[in-house]
């Protein structure tokens, strides 16, 4: 039974490996890679151990005093030491701990924003970098029909079946292609170079320059669940909510503040010849600083009450900008479907070497089509990066 049981856990680890899309994978990479997600999480750390080091029993003290007489009487010295251990009221430590507790929430809702915040850049170079390789594969195409007429109208010139005009036209038209893409390459190199540094400067564990496919993100069934997910599930609003709950919790610690603070602990004493042996106890009063520390404690929770709401109020205008925005290219990339299925650009080439069109008909319909898949391919890129804004809390 246990090796079916390992067998059925391999296999299912497979078929995750396999159905994870390359995007992912690169995002995963970033994840475990990247140095400013790690410097949160070790901040957060530093934080709760600091909070946790302050609530617990300081270090005892050791007091020691000797005195000596104006006048050398036999045995008129005197010293004393002690041995004192201080210490809070036992519901300011409860306080405390609660408040230790949510600088722990708050500390893992800072490392859930840093990640989200890298990740969702991360996303964008990787969307970016896939309309970059849809276009360079369209423009080579482009590059290579444009080095194809111009081969064959240099032809024509020599058979003197085609004049100089009409090679210069297909010339330009080769040279204008050829140039852009040497531009995309170097803009898709500089994506990839700002990919790798979000890993850490680890090499990518999949080969950029082969994304074609978008990340599969959906896209939210209404507009009133998109909110409400980006409220409840938001890393900086979650974030927001933790500090929050640190300064109430900061709060309950101050109003403790009134509380004396106590000391006890051994004292032993020599005078006149004698040995004193016996307990201290010593008392903190805390009268002036207690209620500035409680009004200032009210002032910041307060205060990041406001602020969570006002991240609620931008979160909604936001989610619904982006669902609008995300809706009309959805639409209008639809009406673009049927450009997608055709060979336009081989019929034209076609109908140009059959002589069924001249080269000034050939170059008006190619710019006309040109500019219609650039306008595709941009509105692709578009609806796909407006949706991953708008699922980024899933990230």
């Amino acid at each position: 039974m246990k090796r079916y049981i390992i067998l059925l856990s391999a296999m299912t680890v497979a078929a995750f490996a396999v159905a994870q899309s390359p995007v992912e994978s690169i995002l995963e990479s970033i994840a475990g890679n990247n140095s400013g997600i790690k410097a949160v999480e070790q901040e957060a750390v530093a934080a709760q151990t600091e909070l946790s080091a302050g609530n617990s029993l300081e270090n005892p003290t050791f007091e020691f005093e000797y005195l000596w007489a104006e006048k050398q009487v036999p045995g008129g010295n005197k010293y004393a030491f002690a041995i004192m251990q201080g210490f809070d009221f036992p519901s300011l430590y409860a306080q405390r701990n609660k408040h230790i507790s949510a600088q722990k929430n708050l500390g893992s809702y800072q490392v859930g924003y840093a990640r989200q915040s890298v990740l969702l850049e991360a996303r964008e170079l990787c969307i970016k970098i896939v309309y970059l390789n849809k276009q360079i594969a369209v423009v080579s195409e482009r590059a290579d029909i444009a080095q194809s007429l111009a081969n064959l109208y240099n032809q024509r010139l020599a058979a003197g079946d085609a004049n100089q005009l009409e090679v210069n036209k297909v010339e330009i038209e080769r040279l204008s292609q050829s140039s852009r893409l040497k531009m995309l390459i170097s803009e898709r190199e500089a994506a990839i170079t700002q990919l790798v540094a979000c890993n850490g400067g680890v090499a990518l564990p999949v080969d950029a320059t082969t994304l074609t496919q978008y990340p599969n993100i959906v896209m939210p069934a209404t507009l009133d669940y998109a909110i409400e997910e980006w409220q409840q599930a938001d890393a900086g609003i979650k974030m927001l909510r933790g500090q929050q709950q640190v300064a109430e919790s900061f709060t309950s610690v101050s109003k403790q503040g009134w509380i004396p603070r106590f000391e006890v602990g051994y004292k032993q004493a020599y005078e006149v010849g004698d040995m004193f042996y016996g307990l201290a106890v010593g008392v903190s009063l805390p009268l002036f600083k207690t209620s500035n520390e409680v009004k200032t404690a009210k002032a910041r929770a307060l205060a990041m009450s406001f602020q969570t709401d006002e991240a609620n109020a931008k979160a909604t205008a936001e989610v619904t900008q982006l669902y609008h925005e995300a809706t009309a290219l959805q639409t209008a990339l639809d009406d673009y479907q049927l450009l997608s299925q055709q060979n336009n650009r081989a019929l034209l080439v076609k109908a140009l070497e059959n002589g069924q069109i001249s080269l000034l008909e050939y170059m008006s319909d190619i710019a006309q089509l040109n500019e219609a898949e650039e306008n595709r391919l941009l509105l692709e890129y578009q609806y796909y990066s407006k949706l991953s804004q708008l699922n980024r809390s899933n990230l």
